[in-house]
């Protein structure tokens, strides 16, 4: 199996296009791919599906566990075959952030982008032009991994899979659970709102994303999501007040 990931990360049409999507770079697409591929980050992710949580809390929890165990999977994956990337076998990569060179397969932050890909749709519908929307906004993150120069099309190909996949599966086995009971516990929002606070913290406080052309991220994912956790605290003491009365 070792020698087949490598046979195809190695073949020629790989290198092709690779070279077609990581060669056309201009100082739009740096700019653009260079934020935009953070979103990837595994704390970003993590930080928007604990934000889901209050509001959608099967979908939050289930978008949080699908994020963690597929991330374990590709970290598993990427020791067991520790592929080099593009910068250690291809000359001339055009490279944005940090350069890498091992632990290529398959692409960490396509896995968490497919895991949100497929999240778009859940949250609203196929037909809703904000799941599109949302789900071509982490495609491309993901595609970005070939633009900023640190990850071969197969490795964020099998990244979104193994991120789809495992969203997929969490979603069909929350259907079974006692998401009405949890929902009358206080702590089902009080849990979420801790976690979004204390990440929101982590992201804005010297946190190093990768790649680092994404720092504007660590400033604007915070700042909306705090906002968002006042809102939703605001809404909670309102209805407490309004029980009282």
């Amino acid at each position: 199996m070792l020698r087949s990931v490598a046979l195809m990360q190695n073949d020629t049409a790989t290198h092709t296009l690779f070279r077609l999507i990581n060669d056309a770079h201009t100082p739009l697409g740096d700019a653009f791919f260079g934020i935009v591929t953070g979103l990837g980050d595994g704390l970003v992710i993590s930080l928007l599906c604990s934000l889901l949580m209050l509001f959608r809390l099967r979908l939050g929890i289930a978008s949080v566990l699908a994020y963690l165990i597929s991330g374990l999977i590709a970290q598993i994956l990427k020791r067991l075959f520790d592929m080099p990337r593009p910068p250690a076998v291809l000359d001339h990569v055009h490279v944005l952030g940090h350069t890498l060179t091992s632990h290529s397969f398959p692409s960490g932050h396509a896995t968490s982008d497919g895991v949100m890909v497929l999240l778009a749709f859940l949250i609203w519908s196929h037909r809703d032009w904000r799941s599109w929307s949302i789900a071509t906004l982490f495609a491309l993150a993901a595609i970005g991994r070939i633009y900023v120069g640190v990850h071969f099309p197969l490795d964020v190909a099998v990244g979104l899979a193994i991120g789809i996949g495992t969203m997929w599966l969490f979603w069909r086995w929350s259907a079974a659970w006692p998401i009405a009971t949890w929902e009358q516990s206080p702590w089902a929002w009080k849990i979420p709102g801790f976690l979004v606070a204390v990440q929101a913290a982590v992201l804005g406080l010297g946190y190093h994303i990768q790649p680092s052309t994404a720092s504007a991220l660590t400033l604007i994912i915070p700042l909306a999501s705090l906002f968002t956790l006042m809102q939703v605290w605001k809404g909670k003491l309102g209805n407490r007040q309004q029980e009282k009365g």
